[in-house]
């Protein structure tokens, strides 16, 4: 019968001789039909304390872009959901800046990270990175191959970034050459925004810090700017100033990452600056307090009075760059 369902066979047609009430076990049907087995929708056990479990996942090879970066590497704490991002040019980069990673979450958090969630990528589970889970005695977590669900925080996160990034771009009229600036401002403000798996009004970044976040310093991503001129380069009558576009929040500084073109149009650099005049092309946008003693440490930059507003209308989707030190 070609391997079909059968039931009530029998009384729907003459001429049969078998038994259509009752299914044995084909394994002809399981090799033809076998199916994937659905994923839970809630983790049956979510950490109970900071750096108890660490979801890594690495996305790219991605376009060509300043700093001749290819990759990316997420490492994100499973109890409090805040995200620390790692630009690579290589895979192999990984171990090296999981060792970075390591150091500077355990030595803030006093708290040592007891098990790494991983996908089946070789430079995760294999090479130098697994010696060094070794000998720190962490505990690995391997999805199963074809599997990317077992590891659903990291790769929903990639999404998220890869959508918000995306966004940024195309509302600031970027190149794409500049994706890292735009994955970088999206987990910063990722980190600063409520979380569905974290308690009502809560954020990754309160969680880590145990304070709330401050967003007065948030300013709209590739906004033209005017960023101050460091006095060893001026003249008693040269410009106090020079344009370039607003690419974010240095990670370890209180300042702002600005886009200075150069001269022939076509090169330029990317400088911290902590004078900057935002140019809103939106007037009517609302102005945000600002003081330079609420602006996180490391993590963002303090300017003079400027229109500002929380990085575009679709903040809530959005999560931040971490740095144990901020």
């Amino acid at each position: 019968m070609g391997h079909i369902g059968v039931k009530g066979l029998r009384s729907a047609a003459e001429g049969i001789d078998f038994d259509d009430s009752s299914y044995d076990s084909c394994p002809i049907c399981a090799k033809a039909n076998i199916a994937r087995t659905p994923f839970p929708r809630q983790a049956s056990h979510r950490a109970t304390r900071l750096l108890e479990r660490v979801h890594s996942d690495i996305c790219g090879p991605l376009p060509a872009s300043y700093g001749a970066c290819q990759y990316f590497i997420l490492f994100i704490c499973c109890y409090s959901r805040y995200i620390f991002i790692y630009f690579m040019k290589s895979r192999s980069e990984a171990p090296r800046f999981f060792a970075e990673f390591r150091a500077q979450a355990e030595t803030f958090c006093r708290q040592k990270i007891t098990i790494l969630r991983v996908d089946n990528a070789p430079e995760l589970i294999r090479g130098e990175l697994e010696e060094q889970c070794k000998r720190a005695g962490i505990t690995y977590e391997k999805t199963v191959p074809d599997s990317p669900n077992q590891n659903g925080v990291a790769e929903r996160c990639n999404r998220t970034l890869g959508s918000m990034a995306r966004a940024l771009l195309i509302d600031a009229n970027l190149s794409e050459w500049f994706w890292p600036f735009a994955v970088q401002t999206a987990v910063h403000i990722k980190n600063r925004v409520p979380h569905s798996s974290l308690p009502s009004n809560t954020t990754p970044f309160e969680l880590w810090f145990h304070r709330k976040p401050n967003l007065s310093h948030l300013r709209l991503f590739g906004v033209p700017c005017t960023s101050r001129i460091l006095p060893a380069a001026m003249s008693k009558f040269s410009p106090r100033g020079e344009s370039g576009r607003h690419l974010g929040y240095a990670k370890d500084a209180r300042g702002y990452l600005i886009w200075v073109p150069g001269a022939d149009g076509r090169s330029g650099s990317v400088k911290v600056r902590r004078d900057v005049v935002f140019h809103d092309p939106e007037p009517s946008k609302t102005v945000l307090p600002r003081s330079d003693n609420n602006l996180p440490l490391r993590d963002s930059l303090v300017s003079p009075e400027g229109r500002t507003h929380p990085q575009g209308a679709c903040v809530k989707n959005v999560t931040c760059v971490g740095n144990p030190n901020k």
